[in-house]
């Protein structure tokens, strides 16, 4: 397992990509940008240690606790899609803007067959992954030609406990 930890100043609003400097300044600013990645092999075991590690960074970014056992679960539902779905390597991406109240996760594998919402069955033990990500998200969806999965969680504690997603579906919302 890779792992990159970087700072960077602010971007334009919609620039979410580009290279980062490893090893810069962890040094907290209200208004900066916290970034931290890590790649993983596609193994089981991985998803749990990127629950954790994601823990760690959030709670060095002093993230309030209900965002962070949101992003927590989101994280872990990725990364579980990515390795069980997807093909290749797995990179974590966490991207916290101050200024814009906002944690995005964005969990890359080489598959261009994009993650979807299936319906779960009663017995069924899976499908509900991305269900949970969209009721824990203010939005979701895909990109990179289906080799991203991504979500962004308010960092608000007063965000609604249930918020809309990019993806149609014939799914009751939350």
């Amino acid at each position: 397992m890779t792992t990159h930890r970087t700072a960077t100043p602010p971007r334009p609003r919609g620039d979410d990509g580009g290279a980062h400097a490893v090893g810069a300044s962890t040094a907290r600013c209200p208004l900066a940008s916290h970034v931290f990645e890590m790649a993983m092999e596609p193994v089981d075991v991985h998803v749990a240690q990127a629950r954790r590690t994601t823990a760690t960074v959030l709670k060095h970014w002093s993230l309030p606790e209900t965002p962070a056992e949101d992003a927590r679960l989101v994280v872990s539902e990725l990364v579980s899609n990515a390795i069980i779905h997807g093909s290749g390597d797995v990179r974590l991406r966490l991207r916290l803007r101050h200024d814009e109240h906002e944690l995005r996760i964005r969990v890359t594998d080489d598959s261009t067959a994009p993650a979807r919402r299936r319906r779960a069955s009663a017995a069924g033990l899976g499908g509900r992954g991305l269900h949970l990500v969209a009721c824990l998200s203010l939005r979701w969806g895909v990109a990179d030609g289906g080799r991203t999965t991504y979500a962004v969680i308010p960092t608000l504690t007063e965000a609604p406990p249930c918020r809309r997603t990019t993806q149609s579906s014939t799914e009751p919302t939350c």
